[in-house]
């Protein structure tokens, strides 16, 4: 993929991550086991994950002009990401993670932050070098007007169905998902639609729904069938669950840019 480069264009952020044995009770006070700063972000921690295959990867975002948003692009350049910033009036996106004994996280995330470019950024995108695209609709017509974008230049495009881009319900991602090759849907966003998510969501138009499970892998959704992906068995103990489904997304963009089937893109 010399010529070619793998596309991420949404949120980024800077996460507080503490490790507890035991997320506290109502009023119990407790000292961490470790605290780790570190850039965050749906479309972020997948743009990292494609940087560290080796491929070449390019992140278009928002910040906040603050001391956190100013961190950014260095912290992304260091690992070897070409990082294109928006910077915005609101702050930069913050999150405070609990992460608990067994791995499994909590997350807050501040109101009102930076998390996409805005309309006017999306439509001086040059494409032409984009051999598949990643995205989160965390601004919805500004991502909506990116998928358009993409479907009319050929670039094929994944998205990452969070509750948080969908407050209406699925409806408010008719149009993104008319246009999406790849839908990522982790469980609460499932839960959020109903028990015929993957029906419906295919029904819109997206040609393929991946199943994000934990640590049961996924379920991939497409041609009328549907195949089971199991992650491969790693002796090691879960540490940190934050960012899994992310660092899945960003692989996937990888092999399917090189030229990888939906099963085999999903197969580490």
């Amino acid at each position: 993929m010399s010529s070619q480069r793998v596309f991420f264009v949404g949120d980024v952020g800077i996460d507080t991550t503490v490790l507890l044995p035991a997320v506290p009770a109502p009023d119990e006070k407790m000292v961490a086991d470790e605290l780790h700063e570190a850039t965050g972000g749906v479309v972020a921690n997948a743009a990292v994950a494609a940087a560290r295959t080796g491929a070449d990867v390019t992140l278009f975002t928002a910040a906040g002009d603050d001391i956190f948003g100013r961190s950014i692009p260095a912290r992304l350049a260091d690992e070897g990401i070409d990082v294109h910033v928006e910077w915005s009036a609101k702050a930069t996106c913050r999150a405070i993670i609990l992460v608990d004994g067994g791995g499994e996280k909590r997350l807050v995330l501040a109101p009102d932050v930076a998390m996409y470019p805005g309309i006017d950024t999306v439509d001086a995108l040059n494409l032409d070098a984009a051999a598949w695209l990643h995205t989160a609709a965390y601004d919805r017509p500004a991502s909506a007007r990116l998928i358009e974008r993409c479907r009319a230049a050929g670039v094929p495009v994944s998205i990452d169905l969070e509750p948080a881009t969908m407050p209406g319900g699925l409806p408010d991602l008719s149009a993104h998902l008319a246009g999406c090759h790849t839908v990522f849907l982790n469980e609460r966003a499932a839960a959020a639609i109903g028990p015929d998510a993957v029906d419906r969501i295919l029904d819109l138009g997206a040609r393929e729904v991946v199943e994000t499970l934990g640590p049961r892998g996924v379920r991939l959704h497409h041609d009328g069938a549907s195949v089971a992906i199991t992650p491969p068995r790693i002796d090691a103990p879960v540490v940190d669950t934050t960012g899994a489904g992310d660092a899945l997304a960003g692989w996937h963009a990888v092999r399917r840019a090189a030229g990888d089937g939906a099963a085999a893109a999903l197969r580490l």
